[in-house]
């Protein structure tokens, strides 16, 4: 199964409280068309009749006192139920029509809407036919929404119709009286303006989101860039002391800790220094007293007696380069590589750079040198003829050395890189040096934030690899 990619706290919030505000939005309007606001509680049947019965003739139980039904509307036997001998008890005789229902007179039989519901047009057909006392012909009905309401208990004029709607009635003079309502389309006025707000909502809302989810991280990011630093290089400044109260603890507990390992790395280089320098006294009597000793065993002992001041001197240069700390500026990475391939070739060794364009890094020249003339005095000494090679790729400076030696055994490439280790196992210095030349390059290439590996080459022999970080712009 495939991981999902880790997200950073920033993505994590935001997304997080982009989800919840999304969430509470399509909540809010699924509510809104779930169950709509009171004020479209649909039209009551009551004022229906009211206004459809406001015309010059009255019909039948709702005109003037003494009238009754007009022959030419009353019902015909088997056209529907016997009509009322008077007027709904409590009918009121005037009741203006709603605002929303268009009233209109017109020659021709009312036509309704595409699909509408044909039961419920038949049955409020049958309903107003017998509350008007008219008959079913002179009625014209057309319900869209089948939803009618009618309280337990109550008369069926306080019935309501919801949705749109279609009702005429012919009159005495042959002219069509029509009530008409246009179904509301979706989304209606209502739920569009509801929608516009949504929206200026989730628009003031997501600002706040981005702003309080930077806020969250930006100390956490610095934190984790301190952390970066310090893998780099220990003396790096400490982590300024902002954000939130936990946030402060943890600043502190960091900074604390790169204090002590700082101390307890400068107490291990001075110890390690006061010990290599004090083993020259006793080496210098050693060597003294064993001066009369003759041959060849004097020789032999006097070469290793030799042996191991070059060693001692060794470990004070290393030790003396790690504890003076870097001096990085920007520089030219492609100019200190041709400079020391131009020294190595004034003395006679065959080294070539690949030209190229400038590469622009932050680092210390004096230590970066160093790490490139012990690569290439290595690799000269193992394969005498060098070709250097550095560009970029992406974000980084990538410098490839390239010898004809016999190459180093996979299993040892990693281990070449610790202090004293040699892989000539005679010790003789001037085939398999010390130990600390690579060693140096990996703590100097480590120090600049970039990576040092070694690869055999398919064609024989060996080429070192090593990766810097550009400056940055």
């Amino acid at each position: 199964m495939t991981r999902l990619p880790r997200l950073s706290i920033f993505a994590r919030t935001f997304l997080l409280m982009l989800c919840a505000l999304v969430i509470s939005a399509a909540i809010g309007f699924a509510v809104l068309v779930l169950q709509p606001p009171g004020q479209n509680s649909g039209v009551r049947v009551i004022e229906l009749v009211s206004a459809l019965r406001l015309d010059q003739q009255p019909i039948g139980p709702f005109g003037p006192p003494g009238t009754g039904p007009a022959p030419s509307n009353g019902p015909t036997p088997g056209s529907g139920p016997e009509p009322h001998s008077g007027p709904e008890p409590g009918m009121p005789r005037f009741m203006p029509p709603p605002v929303d229902v268009d009233i209109s007179v017109s020659a021709q039989a009312p036509k309704g809407f595409s699909g509408y519901d044909a039961r419920a047009s038949s049955k409020m057909t049958k309903r107003l036919s017998s509350m008007m006392n008219v008959s079913s012909d002179a009625l014209r009905v057309y319900i869209v929404d089948t939803t009618m309401d009618t309280m337990a208990g109550s008369s069926p004029l306080d019935a309501a119709i919801k949705g749109g709607f279609v009702i005429g009635i012919r009159q005495t003079d042959g002219l069509w009286r029509i009530a008409s309502k246009a179904p509301e389309t979706f989304p209606s006025v209502f739920q569009q303006e509801l929608l516009w707000l949504f929206g200026l909502g989730l628009l003031v809302l997501l600002p706040i989101a981005w702003l309080f989810a930077r806020t969250l991280a930006a100390p956490i990011r610095q934190f984790a860039d301190a952390a970066e630093r310090l893998g780099s290089d220990t003396n790096a400044p400490p982590v300024p002391r902002n954000g939130p109260r936990e946030m402060l603890r943890a600043v502190d507990s960091f900074n604390a800790m790169q204090a002590r390992i700082n101390r307890m790395m400068q107490e291990r280089t001075h110890m390690i220094g006061a010990i290599a320098h004090d083993l020259r006294t006793p080496l210098a009597r050693l060597s003294f007293r064993l001066d009369g000793l003759p041959s060849p065993l004097g020789e032999k002992v006097e070469a290793d007696i030799q042996e191991m001041k070059t060693m001692i001197s060794a470990a004070l240069d290393f030790i003396h380069d790690r504890s003076l700390g870097l001096h990085k500026q920007r520089l030219d990475f492609r100019l200190l590589v041709e400079s020391v391939a131009d020294d190595l070739v004034d003395v006679g060794h065959d080294v070539i750079v690949q030209p190229g364009p400038a590469i622009t890094l932050e680092g210390d020249p004096v230590a970066l040198r160093r790490a490139v003339v012990n690569l290439v005095e290595n690799g000269l000494k193992y394969g005498e003829r060098v070709r250097m090679y550095p560009r970029t790729v992406e974000h980084e400076c990538v410098l490839e050395i390239d010898d004809d030696g016999p190459g180093i055994p996979d299993a040892l490439q990693r281990q070449v890189f610790e202090p004293f280790f040699r892989m000539e196992a005679s010790r003789n210095r001037g085939t398999g040096g010390i130990g600390l030349g690579l060693a140096t390059v990996r703590a100097i290439v480590f120090d600049h934030g970039g990576t040092v590996e070694l690869r055999n080459r398919k064609d024989g022999g060996l080429r070192v690899v090593m990766a810097l970080p550009l400056a940055a712009g």
